[in-house]
């Protein structure tokens, strides 16, 4: 049981039009947070217009710092006027702890409280694998490692993750799952529809690589006509992948439906989930499409997806290019005993990453922390 109700500053670069893992679990947690009776403040550099992608429950205390373009890097003047701005709102709301998203969000954090004694709590939400394929340079390093060093605690989500850290900031760290909900089925949605679908819910972007997702899909679509390729999210790799699709002449078979509220709607018909991610932290895609039942094929040296796909169990994992990728689909696509045994498999997921958990080992690391 929790000894004290705590007041919490959350902490993170953006929300508006944002629906990715980051925005969805923070948003969770701080609700959450909120409906256990603690007091929650949220900083973003959001504009003061901006509306979040996911609720937000209205007794969170949101501070949009609406200084500069939070899509672009900040001049030393504005990130001058945002520290300002966020020190005298933390000043004021004085609380027990403040989470910073990520490793700039925590920086920011550390910067705009320096000499006020908070606690900071550093939420990592990208596996170290990020450090093999984004160099950043120096400026990159530094932030990481005043983040791990000016940090009261640093959480990630598998313990794997752990001893891929610096030996003199293991002692800081905790890990912490993302919850997994199981899925809801509504009564009509149990009945298959006849097409043939294989999802990717992701970032269009360099990290989710549907490059070589597309390209695997291009050669499994010589052999199988009845199945398609359905893209759910947005990004900045949106118009040369669209470009990439027309150019192989895939454009009936490869659909792009950007970001949608209502997602499950595209795992209750989906058969198969595709996911050839170079980094993760803990894949809620992923995550959410077992917990659904399907059976989902991932790169095999992805920290996070090789901690969520169990080989041959609930799914197949394969080596970083597109032959093997699509051999696997082809495996799934021919085989459906295969696929209900894996899906039955699939759908333990929310079992062992259960919410209750997830929030218990949450609360008691800020209770720790008090």
């Amino acid at each position: 049981k929790i000894k004290q109700k705590l007041k919490l500053i959350f902490v993170a670069r953006k929300f508006e039009n944002m629906a990715g893992g980051l925005e969805r679990i923070s948003i969770d947690l701080m609700n959450k947070m909120i409906k256990n009776g603690h007091k929650v403040g949220l900083i973003t550099w959001d504009k003061i217009s901006a509306n979040s992608h996911y609720p937000i429950d209205n007794r969170v205390k949101w501070l949009k710092l609406n200084i500069g373009n939070p899509d672009v890097p900040s001049s030393i003047q504005v990130s001058i006027a945002r520290l300002k701005k966020a020190r005298t709102f933390a000043h004021d709301f004085n609380p027990d702890i403040i989470l910073g998203f990520q490793s700039g969000a925590s920086l920011f954090s550390i910067f705009a409280t320096f000499g006020q004694s908070f606690k900071i709590l550093a939420a990592e939400r990208v596996s170290p694998d990020l450090w093999k394929h984004v160099g950043g340079g120096f400026k990159f390093k530094i932030v990481n490692l005043l983040t791990w060093l000016f940090a009261s605690k640093i959480t990630v989500q598998f313990p794997q993750y752990i001893d891929q850290y610096p030996y003199i900031f293991r002692h800081k760290i905790t890990s912490i799952h993302n919850p997994v909900y199981p899925a809801v089925f509504k009564e009509h949605d149990e009945v298959k529809k006849p097409e043939k679908i294989i999802l990717c819910v992701a970032r269009l972007c360099f990290q989710k690589n549907q490059d070589l997702l597309i390209d695997a899909f291009h050669q499994l679509s010589i052999d199988t006509k009845e199945w398609r390729l359905i893209f759910v999210g947005d990004g900045e790799h949106y118009d040369r992948l669209y470009s990439k699709v027309n150019n192989l002449g895939l454009q009936d078979r490869i659909i792009f439906y950007g970001n949608v509220k209502d997602v499950s709607s595209w795992y209750q018909k989906a058969d198969i989930f595709a996911f050839p991610s170079y980094f993760e932290g803990f894949p809620n895609a992923l995550a959410e499409a077992l917990s659904w039942g399907i059976p989902c094929i991932g790169l095999r040296n992805t920290l996070g997806v090789n901690s969520l796909i169990e080989d041959n169990v609930n799914g197949l994992l394969v080596d970083s290019n597109s032959e093997d990728f699509s051999s696997a689909l082809k495996i799934l696509v021919n085989n459906v005993n295969l696929r209900k045994k894996m899906s039955l498999e699939a759908k333990k997921i929310s079992l062992k990453y259960s919410p209750k958990n997830s929030y218990i080992l949450w609360e008691s690391l800020l209770d720790s922390m008090t």
